[in-house]
């Protein structure tokens, strides 16, 4: 049974998918307005993937089949992704400010559009 558990938590580890950034790096204040809002636009890249994640997906699906209980530890990332993504955007929001750089106006794009947009990249 033991072995079981530990396992299962191997499986649930290895099924999160969305990445979790970090929310302040080193050197974030010494970049320049160009880099942050660089920087800003792919916070809001990790946080969308990580959305799309939390939805239905293949993967999603394949977990349901295989393991179910995989499902909680890719929502589970993904909520912690979302969360790391809006932290890191608030920070270099701040770091924006007190260079005076305007913030990208990066809008979430809604569910649907973004699904067909990576449908289309493929």
């Amino acid at each position: 049974m033991r072995r079981y558990v530990v396992v299962s938590m191997f499986m649930l580890g290895g099924c999160a998918t969305p990445t979790v950034v970090q929310t302040v790096k080193p050197g974030d204040f010494e970049l320049s307005c160009a880099q942050l809002q660089n920087e800003y636009s792919d916070a809001q890249r990790y946080r969308e993937e990580a959305d799309r994640e939390k939805g239905v997906t293949g993967g999603n699906f394949v977990r349901a089949l295989f393991f179910w209980p995989a499902i909680l530890g890719t929502a589970s990332n993904a909520n912690e992704a979302i969360a790391a993504a809006d932290t890191r955007k608030a920070h270099l929001a701040n770091a924006m400010n007190q260079k005076r750089c305007s913030i990208p106006n990066v809008s979430p794009k809604p569910a649907a559009q973004a699904g067909a947009e990576s449908e289309a990249k493929n």
